[in-house]
Order: structure tokens, then sequence, then C-alpha cells
């Protein structure tokens, strides 16, 4: 019988060699480990089989989705055409309302004072927001300008 002392430097060979050949052991317990899952062949390969059908599934709902949300995109994306076109129309009809009908309202102004200028002057800066100067004011803030 061997003796303790024995047994002990045995296992530290042991481990010294685990230590630097791990890879031999862990391979080892790898193929013992795939040959007991796949002995039973069919078993494994019902496995994969439903796996793989599963895999299809998904990948099929997936594709589904996106194409639904491609056509929901591209139905908002015409939609938000449509009613921008709409608007676009809708202001050009009314800028060019707006235009005739300030162009009428200046006619108007300039047929009744076309012989007072400061007063045109004034009357369409109260119309229409603008800062009236008098010609006076107006050299000074050239000459400030510059």
């Amino acid at each position: 019988m061997p003796s303790w002392l024995t047994i002990k430097t045995n296992l530290k060979k042991v481990w010294t060699w685990t230590k630097h050949n791990w890879y031999v052991p862990v391979v080892i317990v790898y193929t013992l480990v795939l040959w007991f899952v796949f002995r039973r062949k069919e078993g494994a390969y019902a496995v994969l089989e439903a796996r793989n059908e599963s895999y299809r599934k998904q990948l099929d709902v997936i594709n589904e989705s996106h194409r639904k949300e491609l056509e929901k995109r591209d139905e908002i994306l015409k939609k938000y055409n449509e009613v921008m076109d709409q608007i676009e129309k809708d202001y050009a009809e009314k800028n060019e309302d707006l235009t005739t009908k300030k162009r009428n309202d200046v006619k108007d102004l300039v047929e009744k004072h076309h012989e007072d200028p400061d007063a045109l002057a004034r009357l369409l800066a109260e119309k229409y927001g603008l800062t009236y100067l008098t010609p006076e004011e107006a050299d000074k803030e050239r000459r400030l300008s510059m």
C-alpha cells in the first residue's frame, strides 16, 4: 500500500501537469459531454429542427411587422404631402389676395394723397407698421451711419 507521502507527491505532480496542460482535460471532458448528449442522434436532430423552425417563424414575424411599418410610414407621408400641398395652395391664394388688396389700398392712398408726399409716407408707415422719418431725420440718420 502506498504511503500518504507518495500519494501527496503524485497529486502535486498531477496538479502541476494539469496547470500547464489544462486544455487536455478540458477537451476530454468536452468530448465526453458531446458524446453523451449526441449519442441519441434523433433527439438532437429533433431539437435542432425545432430551433430552426422557431427561428424561421420569428424572422417571418419580424419581416411582416417591418413591412406593415413601412406601409404605415408611406401612408403617413402621402397624407402629409397632400396636406402640405393643400396648405401651400391655400397660402398662395390668400397671399395673392392680400397682395392684390394691399396694391389696391396703396393705389387708393396714392390717388388721394399724391400732392402731399409726406402725408402719403406717414399714412403708409402707419398702415403697414413702418417707421416714418422726415427728410431732416433721414439726413441725420445717414450722417450717423457713416
